[in-house]
């Protein structure tokens, strides 16, 4: 009592081509699905290239022998020198406080492989270059002590650069 005329033969049709756009996406899934995982093998098996990184403080690296296996070595631990807590802050000069002169300087201090200064010089100014300044600096961190430098897990001497501001506002 339809209005809709139905034909049996393109029922089937309709369904039959259906089930056939259903197997072909199933097939395009899980072939998707297989060519990232392989992908991600691929990319797992390879060794990462990256760029080193300036400020790491820390490094390890493993050592390989001429036939191409790993050798039983420890890490090789590279480190800058750090400064000990507690080192005397520059004391600024009363003569060039009550001036109300000010001025930056970076100082340079060559350090021991037991962590202590063994020279320090001032390579840079801005502001007043007054010679009470540096000095008031150099007298300072002469006091400093340093967790030393590291190279290839030894103690090593090394060279650090401190800024140090004179400020009249503090």
């Amino acid at each position: 009592m339809s209005s809709i005329p139905h034909d049996q033969s393109s029922a089937s049709i309709t369904a039959a081509s259906s089930g056939t756009v259903a197997a072909w996406l199933w097939a395009l899934l899980g072939a998707s699905v297989l060519a990232v995982v392989l992908l991600l093998a691929r990319q797992a098996s390879k060794p990462e290239a990256t760029a080193p990184a300036a400020a790491a403080p820390v490094s390890t690296t493993a050592a390989v022998t001429a036939q191409g296996k790993p050798a039983a070595t420890a890490p090789i631990t590279d480190m800058d020198a750090e400064p000990l807590a507690g080192n005397p802050l520059p004391d600024y000069p009363d003569a060039v406080l009550e001036a109300g002169i000010e001025g930056d300087l970076i100082a340079r201090l060559q350090i021991d492989s037991n962590g202590q200064v063994l020279a320090v010089s001032i390579v840079a100014h801005e502001g007043a270059q007054d010679p009470r300044l540096d000095d008031a600096a150099i007298s300072a961190l002469s006091q400093w002590r340093f967790h030393p430098a590291m190279r290839d897990g030894q103690a090593a001497p090394s060279v650090v650069q401190v800024p140090v501001e004179f400020r009249t506002g503090r």
